[in-house]
């Protein structure tokens, strides 16, 4: 019960918790999640693990462990027949961050890396970030800065190997062009009541370097050609949620909306809302439904002329809108505390289904999840 009740309020609130110094003792949790994801030429599998160790002085260590087996018939993915391949994705993420105590104010640093390796693409980031609360921690402002630094190359997949006279792979294209980006954020957690949340940010991104796909192809006076995107590209997004809980029903309720745009001319809307109920005593059921819609790049076409600067095949650089509901069930394992898996009482799991109906060409999709939290 009180794990479920935690987590509920945890979603209304959202403040980021103390650090337990003054017990003297390790805290921390760690997570198992599977994740799964299918449309119509696409499935990915990607179990994860994640940690959290909390230090008696109040370090907080966290890190995390993925890997993406991705299955795919596109020729986005490099595929040259129709067969269906797998590729694997391993992503790694490390950081640590301390609290201080500045009187009536609380200073939360950190900094947070990670890596991502693939056949054809090595990804890297640095993110730092603070978070100041203040007045006793009702008022949260929260920042962040991220740079990246990723390396594109090209594997083509499908048909026979191909090598030549030195033993190369031939399919190994090699290095297509390098990714760089910044990304800065800025959000304000306001406490309005003991039962009323209200959360507003801000996000710019500027990317810049290789910004298309080098498996893609544009359609260009009936023939098909490499894509060609502008080589900067600049994003803005705007995000707040509403959060009430009704304790007399143990309802929460989260209204949410997200506006975007950028120097593409792309720009999108996606209001959502979220219902979580609390039912008796180790039952937590979320429900939500999300709208988006998108108006398309100045450059999107579904075929060329072949006189135009840059040609995509892109779809989410498409008009198009799409519709998400999923729903969530929570389950406290609080009933094991008289049994021999009683280090799991404080423990939950959580099993997840959505289903996303899209106009794009990338057709309607499942995504599912199920994960084991243990705090200890």
């Amino acid at each position: 019960m009180r794990a479920l009740l935690a987590a509920l309020i945890a979603t209304l609130a959202a403040a980021p918790a103390a650090a337990d110094e003054a017990s003297g003792t390790w805290t921390g949790s760690v997570e198992l999640r599977a994740n799964y994801y299918w449309e119509t030429s696409t499935r990915v599998v990607a179990p994860e693990v994640r940690a959290r160790l909390v230090t008696p002085d109040g370090v907080q260590i966290d890190g995390g462990y993925l890997i993406d087996a991705i299955t795919s018939a596109s020729i986005a993915a490099g595929v040259q027949e129709d067969i269906r391949f797998t590729e694997v994705r391993n992503q790694g993420s490390l950081g640590a961050s301390r609290e201080f105590d500045l009187g009536e104010m609380q200073l939360r640093l950190g900094v947070l890396g990670g890596l991502s390796h693939e056949p054809d693409y090595f990804a890297s980031r640095l993110t730092t970030f603070s978070t100041l609360s203040l007045n006793q921690r009702s008022t949260v402002i929260s920042g962040a800065f991220t740079y990246i630094h990723d390396n594109v190359g090209s594997v083509l997949r499908g048909g026979m190997p191909r090598t030549d006279d030195m033993g190369r792979d031939l399919s190994d294209r090699g290095r297509q062009g390098q990714l760089e980006g910044v990304t800065a954020s800025l959000s304000l957690n306001q406490v309005l009541s003991p039962v009323t949340t209200f959360v507003a940010g801000y996000q710019l991104v500027h990317n810049w370097g290789y910004l298309q796909n080098p498996y893609r192809r544009a359609r260009v006076s009936g023939g098909l050609v490499p894509e060609e995107h502008p080589d900067q590209r600049t994003r803005h997004t705007l995000w707040g949620r509403l959060a009430h809980f009704f304790p007399e029903t143990r309802t929460a309720v989260h209204l949410m909306y997200r506006a975007y745009i950028d120097d593409w001319d792309v720009s999108a809307l996606n209001p959502e809302v979220r219902i979580y109920q609390l039912l008796g005593d180790s039952v937590l059921v979320r429900l939500r439904y999300r709208y988006h819609d998108q108006v398309d790049s100045f450059f999107f076409r579904t075929e060329y002329t072949g006189t135009e600067d840059f040609v995509t095949a892109d779809p989410k650089m498409s008009n198009f809108f799409s519709h998400l509901f999923g729903v969530q069930l929570r389950v406290g394992l609080d009933f094991l505390g008289r049994t021999p898996l009683s280090f799991l009482e404080r423990a939950w799991v959580d099993l997840s289904f959505n289903y996303w109906h899209q106009t794009s060409t990338f057709g309607d999709a499942i995504l599912a999840q199920a994960g084991l939290r243990a705090p200890f």
